[in-house]
């Protein structure tokens, strides 16, 4: 089924149904890679561990500013020039170099929301319209730029952002406003907040999404890794993060060298399960939310590559 959603209230409708009565022996949903190197001998480490990052929906259909040119699609420039370029990025291949005018504060670039508003399926719940976007420079040049929501006419300002002192590292600007009932439009800024400037600076990682709460979550885009995905093309539409493996039902591993693995708690020789070199090891019916490991003999430091098996919801046993 399409995912459709506009925010992630809805997010167990992404995933496989609950199992019925007859099948609930049979609860694995999730599954995650594993190939991890114990980074000093006599010191454990994690192998894995449960994923409670809460799922949420990017608006923006092209958040890293891949495609277009002058500007990047989606975007309009406002007192700026505003081009694709391939100088700095902070993920894929490019961002937004954004040029001012130097003639008035708030130069830059907007991006604007379809019509959203801050109802929800929960009566008792707000939603809020969050949007945080990363700056820099590449040349320590110290102009301050920010993000801003205002209106679908640009004359009302509804939020602003930290401003943020450009550098030559990425900065995150993150602005947030609780949206009233009746649907509406609204243009997301990024722009100088000095009086006048015309330092060059550079936008990347754009996110725009409805939460019930106003914190600036991970980045999301469907390249961002196993649990994100594109709603449709890539890099011109929205895109969403999966709730992770939030309890470990199972695994497939491979040992290379002697270790202790444990469950829920800090592996050793004493507080663990011995596993020999070379060994395949699988197990199932499990309900945990981390392995640790450590190796068994001094001075050496087990690789251990596989697969961990859960589920994405808890009350999947009801």
């Amino acid at each position: 089924m399409p995912i459709t959603d506009l925010h992630a209230l809805d997010h167990l409708a992404w995933e496989l149904d609950n199992p019925s009565t007859r099948t609930s022996l049979h609860l694995i949903t999730k599954w995650a890679p594993v190939d991890v190197t114990l980074g000093s001998a006599g010191t454990a480490q994690s192998l894995f561990t449960a994923d409670l990052t809460e799922p949420i929906v990017n608006l923006v259909t092209n958040p890293a500013m891949e495609t277009g040119s002058t500007p990047p699609t989606g975007y309009t420039a406002v007192g700026a020039t505003v081009v694709k370029n391939s100088t700095v990025a902070r993920s894929s291949s490019n961002s937004m170099r954004i040029d001012p005018a130097n003639s008035a504060t708030g130069e830059g670039a907007y991006w604007e929301t379809e019509t959203i508003s801050g109802l929800s399926n929960d009566p008792n719940s707000q939603m809020t319209l969050n949007a945080n976007v990363y700056l820099q420079d590449n040349a320590n040049g110290s102009a301050k730029v920010r993000i801003e929501i205002r209106s679908a006419d640009g004359t009302t300002t509804h939020a602003v952002g930290n401003e943020i002192t450009l550098t030559n590292s990425w900065q995150r600007s993150h602005a947030f406003f609780p949206l009233p009932g009746n649907g509406a439009a609204y243009r997301i800024y990024i722009v100088t907040s000095d009086a006048a400037s015309d330092a060059i600076f550079y936008a990347d990682d754009l996110m725009v999404s409805l939460q019930r709460d106003s914190v600036a979550r991970d980045y999301c885009d469907g390249e961002q890794g196993l649990n994100y995905e594109w709603i449709g093309t890539a890099h011109a539409s929205r895109s969403i993060r999966r709730r992770g493996l939030v309890a470990i039902r199972g695994y497939n591993l491979y040992v290379t060298h002697n270790a202790y693995l444990a469950y829920d708690r800090v592996a050793s020789s004493s507080v663990g399960r011995l596993v020999k070199a070379a060994s395949y090891i699988s197990q199932d019916r499990l309900h945990f939310n981390s392995i640790s490991f450590i190796n068994a003999e001094s001075g050496e430091t087990p690789r251990i590559y596989g697969e961990i098996l859960g589920v994405h919801n808890l009350k999947s046993d009801r």
